[in-house]
């Protein structure tokens, strides 16, 4: 997909692996190079560096729970 893709279309991808990973990500250091030149090539690449957004409930409950037992502890 990604070869049929470049240099006619944009394609916008996101992972948590690090680019450097990639190789052991895929099990083919060959590939991921293949793929990174072309994805990588005319590329704009962000990173996002932070707490997970989509865990910020889940974090929010965590610490409530702690909180309810440090509570009781006392």
């Amino acid at each position: 997909m990604i070869n049929q893709r470049y240099l006619k279309s944009s394609t916008i991808l996101t992972t948590n692996v690090g680019i450097a990973d990639w190789a052991g990500a895929f099990g083919d250091a060959t590939v991921a190079a293949a793929m990174l030149d072309r994805l990588l090539h005319r590329a704009a690449v962000v990173g996002i560096d932070g707490p997970s957004y989509r865990l910020r409930s889940h974090q929010a409950h965590s610490d409530n729970l702690r909180k309810g037992v440090t509570g009781r502890a006392g």
